[in-house]
């Protein structure tokens, strides 16, 4: 019999869990308008989960968090969509991301588009191009920047201070 590792051990859920409830918060109490729209923390605290735990957990966290501010806050429409978008973006950014700041901004790349696109083709479906392409699509950018801006050198530092916060699970 081979012994094979579960794909949600106790340490994964616990994590998710609690980088969900980060995401949350993040998302609902650290939020700034920025003309077009509200840049709200989550994004960082997404990023940082990916890349500290991989993307299982940052999948996890950044939809089951963002899912969740979204119903909290009373925009329960969005909250499907959100679980989709941000839970993909989480997975592909902690698959793609390792140790370094160069290999972190290879899975910002890849996993940000991922939000950036979902959310402006819901948009665009809801409610038209122009909220879409001048509302939509430079505010969901300005929300991944900022969330690797910050949470790039937040994963450096916490990867070097607390050498714990690694992920063991490949």
């Amino acid at each position: 019999m081979i012994d094979e590792k579960p794909l949600l051990d106790a340490r994964t859920v616990a994590l998710s869990a609690v980088f969900a409830t980060g995401v949350a918060i993040a998302t609902i109490l650290i939020a700034f308008p920025i003309g077009i729209g509200y840049l709200n923390f989550g994004e960082i605290v997404i990023f940082t989960a990916a890349f500290l735990f991989g993307g299982l957990v940052g999948g996890l966290a950044g939809g089951i968090g963002a899912a969740a501010a979204d119903m909290i806050l009373g925009f329960a429409f969005w909250a499907p969509v959100t679980l989709v978008v941000k839970g993909l973006e989480g997975l592909v950014v902690g698959r793609l991301s390792g140790k370094g700041v160069k290999s972190k901004l290879v899975g910002v790349a890849a996993g940000a588009p991922i939000m950036i696109i979902g959310y402006t083709l819901v948009t665009a479906y809801l409610e038209g191009m122009p909220a879409a392409l001048f509302r939509e699509f430079p505010m969901a950018v300005v929300q991944a920047v900022v969330g690797a801006a910050i949470g790039i050198p937040l994963a450096e530092i916490l990867q070097k201070r607390i050498p714990q916060l690694k992920d063991d699970q490949g």
